[in-house]
């Protein structure tokens, strides 16, 4: 097993450690008994929803959440059957609106501790503080939401369900030697008033450690770059040389984005488009390539992408298929109406 494998498996045993250690009792979460009347707030929205939702007890005592629809619909509405009677926030919803809901507890991503969370606190309506960035604090969010609704079972079997997954791609991986993993370009395909842009993700986001998890070599790992999205030009991408791009989108389909980059002949000069290596970051509701639960999904087809000859006959469907059942509860006939139509970059 190389250095990389084994320093993401102790991660993952002290994650398992951590959350037994926990589930004991729930003095960490900012509340007596468990609350009834959850509200979330927050730019990030989807990401707290769908974690929210992975576990039953969302579904009652979520009373109101902000809109986490990314422009192909909103996933944790049409998930859940009491939503005509639950509050939809905009995502710059102020202290006041939250407060009229009479909240007993307010979920928010923890970059916003400071701009509401502490407002919230001060008079007297607790917060808890979701980070969902990286593999390792998923499994710690795992346990602040199973403390939360009283169901630290399920967080386990949440982790558990997560362990499994990451496994099936990083032990066919694990005795890959460097000079085997293919220089990767993950980009991110924005247009903003008309003018597109691509866009290379800081080295501590999901999306480069996807990169490296799934046997890849970032060509942009020794770049300076910041905590945001960083806009990149050609001259660099050519100079970089890869063997592979991927390219993910947001508010468009992402194999639009590809389409666009293959009708231009600049782009097309490059070796890894020539080669036919120039991929569409799959999604439905939301990319998978986000640190949403679904970069799970991300990671497997990654994999696939990048070392075929390790992940022989794997069917994404069902992959997905298995994994909305697992982690939303959803049945074959939800998955077909609402998931397959929403399927992108399978083909």
């Amino acid at each position: 097993m190389n250095k990389f494998c084994r320093i993401f498996f102790l991660i993952f045993l002290l994650s398992s450690v951590i959350f037994f250690l926990n589930a004991r009792g729930n003095d960490d979460v900012p509340f007596n008994g468990f609350p009834e009347r959850i509200v979330h707030v927050g730019s990030s929205a989807f990401l707290v929803e769908n974690a929210l939702y992975l576990f039953p007890e969302a579904t009652e005592r979520v009373i109101a959440m902000a809109d986490g629809n990314q422009g192909n619909g909103f996933f944790a509405g049409d998930i859940d059957p009491g939503i005509g009677g639950k509050t939809i926030l905009p995502r710059t919803a102020n202290t006041e609106a939250v407060l009229a809901l009479k909240p007993d507890t307010v979920v928010m991503k923890n970059f916003l501790k400071s701009r509401m969370g502490e407002a919230l606190e001060r008079v007297g309506v607790p917060a808890v503080y979701l980070d969902l960035e990286t593999p390792e604090a998923w499994m710690n969010d795992l346990v602040i939401i199973g403390n939360l609704f009283g169901n630290p079972k399920r967080a386990a079997e949440l982790q558990q369900l997560f362990n499994t997954r990451i496994t099936t791609v990083v032990e066919p991986l694990a005795d890959l030697p460097e000079y085997r993993k293919p220089k990767t370009l993950m980009l991110y395909w924005s247009v903003k008033e008309g003018a597109t842009a691509v866009n290379l993700p800081p080295l501590t986001w999901i999306q480069t450690r996807m990169v490296e998890m799934a046997g890849g070599d970032p060509v942009w790992k020794d770049a300076d770059l910041g905590e945001r999205w960083t806009q990149t030009g050609i001259e660099q991408i050519a100079a970089w040389d890869p063997d592979v791009i991927v390219v993910a989108a947001y508010h468009v389909n992402a194999s639009d984005a590809v389409e666009a980059l293959l009708d231009d002949p600049i782009w097309s000069s490059l070796r890894a488009v020539g080669n036919g290596d120039l991929y569409a970051f799959p999604g439905d509701y939301h990319s998978w390539d986000q640190p949403d639960v679904r970069w799970l999904l991300g990671l497997q087809w990654l994999a696939s992408v990048l070392h075929p000859e390790r992940f022989p006959g794997l069917d994404m469907e069902a992959e997905a298929r298995s994994f909305y059942r697992d982690m939303f509860f959803m049945n074959d006939t939800d998955f077909n109406k609402l998931i397959k139509p929403r399927l992108t970059g399978l083909d």
